[in-house]
């Protein structure tokens, strides 16, 4: 049986997440994700994407990202590849303390933070100018 493989690349554009997403609900379809797992995923995309876009390119810089997913046999394999600033996403941010409430937590960091809640792993690597992110998550099919 042949891995099922979904890719798009698509302009460092917050707009263009909606092509993301169309691209993923088609493979959670045809993988028969549940929808836990494509609910993940989508969570997961946009996360990275929306903090690749924002904050890999402070200076507005036109670049193409990569997203590409894959169906293995024990978890799903989520992969972002851009031309942005070099960040580290395998580290994962302190989340909240017990004791804070809304007003007093610190904004930033809780969308990278409950990306690692999520996936069983998160790996970077920079490849010439480009950063590869791979997040593996858990496989669960209807």
């Amino acid at each position: 049986m042949a891995a099922k493989v979904e890719k798009v690349t698509v302009r460092n554009d917050l707009s263009e997440l909606q092509i993301v997403y169309s691209a993923l609900e088609s493979f959670s379809r045809t993988a028969g994700l549940s929808d836990e797992a494509r609910r993940s995923l989508l969570l997961v995309v946009e996360e990275l994407f929306s903090n690749t876009v924002s904050y890999g390119y402070p200076n507005g810089e036109a670049d193409e990202i990569a997203v590409s997913v894959a169906l293995r046999p024990r978890y799903v394999e989520l992969t972002l590849t851009d031309g942005g600033k070099p960040f580290d996403s395998s580290v994962s941010p302190e989340g909240p303390h017990q004791s804070d409430d809304t007003e007093s937590m610190p904004v930033g960091g809780l969308g990278l933070f409950l990306v690692h809640q999520l996936a069983q792993q998160v790996t970077t690597k920079r490849t010439g100018d480009r950063n590869h992110t791979i997040v593996r998550l858990p496989r669960k099919v209807d």
